[in-house]
Formats: structure tokens, C-alpha cells, sequence
């Protein structure tokens, strides 16, 4: 194995224990760390919105009264 291999093993490797974005340079790193955890907050935003909207939907079918069967 040449020696570009071997590194890019060993990258690898730590970035699957250590998390994306390791081997960045510092101010790299800082950016995209910032940009992660930006889009985790928005998918968070959305998945309560989403779980809020289903628990309204669920309130709103408890409180309808069941129609009679003829």
C-alpha cells in the first residue's frame, strides 16, 4: 500500500470515532461544525412542528362527537 492510502485509511477512521470534520484546519473545522449543527437544529424545529401538528390533528378527532350509526 502507498503511503496516500494509508492516511486516507487512518483519516477515515478517526473521523468515523472523532466525528465529520477532524482533519479540517481549525477555521474550517469551526465552519463546518457551525453549518452541522444548524441543519440539526432545523430538522429538530421541523420534527416538533411535524409531532405538534399530529397531536393538534389527534385533539381535534377526540373532541369531534361520533355521529350516531343509523
Amino acid at each position: 500500500m502507498d503511503k496516500k492510502r494509508k492516511t486516507e485509511r487512518r483519516r477515515k477512521k478517526y473521523e468515523l470515532r472523532l466525528g465529520p470534520g477532524v482533519y479540517l484546519p481549525k477555521e474550517e473545522r469551526l465552519k463546518f461544525n457551525a453549518e452541522v449543527e444548524k441543519a440539526a437544529a432545523e430538522a429538530e424545529k421541523a420534527k416538533k412542528e411535524k409531532l405538534a401538528k399530529k397531536e393538534q390533528e389527534k385533539k381535534a378527532k377526540q373532541a369531534k362527537p361520533a355521529e350516531p350509526k343509523k
